[in-house]
């Protein structure tokens, strides 16, 4: 007997590799998933300015990037002695300005160098919900525990993230493009009010890649929430993946988007992992200077087999 129920999904027309480079943006979950790329040696660079969860401040934060946008004090509020980026996480926050512009500046800068290079942009959109600072006349990226009469908060409409979508559809028509909603859930915003949010999220998506033959979707959402319903899949806080999970999830998105060489390889360096993070009790042992020679061997030999990866054991 079959005791839960499977997403069913056929393996994508587009195989990423260890050559390609990929620019992740979006939800906490995009660190998730570019982590456990980074681990496998893929040329991936997640979050320039740090985590955001609406469309809109996630497709302008790639906006920012690919113009090589420069922030200047006019782009700072100081709050609670702190200086900050509506449009970044909190830490890029200081309470000197400057260290604030320098942060993020540099940070963009790196993106840029790689965002040109990238084969690649993953979205991980997590709401539907905006809040619109009212001064500024901008939807923050993060509020930064600014006081709620500051914002009107929000449900975006799908019309308004497609059209968000559209102005960078530009910059993105060499790129592959892949969506996915976050699978964690809201729950700030309430069960029915966190549910609109993800519809809305989904339908949008989905419509942005029929128009768009470079756009694609995997299913983290779906997946999190039918195939790993069971409480034993989460967090402590009951609403985040935890790592049972984001591993069975990640293993779905390789099974989509990598080819049986690529597999081969990744199999190949979490061997290599396991290998050099292993550590004997006992350092001053034939024992220990075998062990040695082996980890020697197994870089001599990967970098023979697989000359095109650069990866530091």
């Amino acid at each position: 007997m079959e005791f839960r129920t499977k997403i069913q999904f056929s393996k994508s027309d587009i195989s990423i590799t260890h050559q390609d480079s990929i620019l992740l943006l979006g939800s906490c979950f995009t660190e998730n998933i570019g982590q456990l790329l980074q681990y496998y040696g893929f040329k991936a660079l997640q979050n320039p300015h740090g985590i955001l969860y609406n469309p809109i401040s996630i497709f302008k934060s790639l906006e920012e990037i690919a113009q090589q946008k420069q922030y200047t004090m006019d782009d700072l509020i100081a709050h609670r002695q702190l200086y900050l980026s509506l449009q970044h996480h909190g830490k890029f926050s200081d309470s000197d300005a400057n260290t604030v512009l320098s942060k993020i500046n540099t940070a963009i800068h790196n993106a840029y160098t790689h965002w040109i290079g990238a084969e690649y942009i993953v979205f991980t959109i997590g709401t539907s919900f905006v809040y619109y600072h009212k001064e500024r006349n901008t939807i923050a990226g993060n509020c930064h525990k600014i006081p709620a009469t500051a914002f009107e908060k929000r449900l975006l409409s799908i019309e308004e993230i497609k059209q968000s979508y559209q102005s960078i559809q530009s910059i993105l028509k060499d790129k592959k493009v892949l969506f996915t909603v976050s699978p964690v859930r809201h729950w700030r915003d309430g069960a029915i009010e966190n549910q609109r949010s993800k519809s809305i999220l989904i339908e949008s998506t989905h419509q942005i890649i029929a128009e768009n033959s470079n756009c694609f979707y995997f299913p983290s959402y779906e997946i999190m929430m039918d195939e790993l319903r069971d409480y034993r899949f989460y967090a402590e806080d009951m609403l985040h993946p935890n790592e049972i999970a984001v591993k069975y999830i990640w293993q779905q998105f390789a099974d989509v988007f990598f080819d049986d060489t690529t597999k081969k390889i990744n199999d190949r360096i979490e061997k290599g992992r396991l290998l050099f993070n292993h550590r004997l009790k006992h350092t001053n042992t034939d024992e220990n200077a075998a062990f040695e020679t082996k980890k020697i061997q197994f870089k001599n030999a990967f970098k023979q087999d697989f000359p095109m990866i650069d990866i530091a054991f």
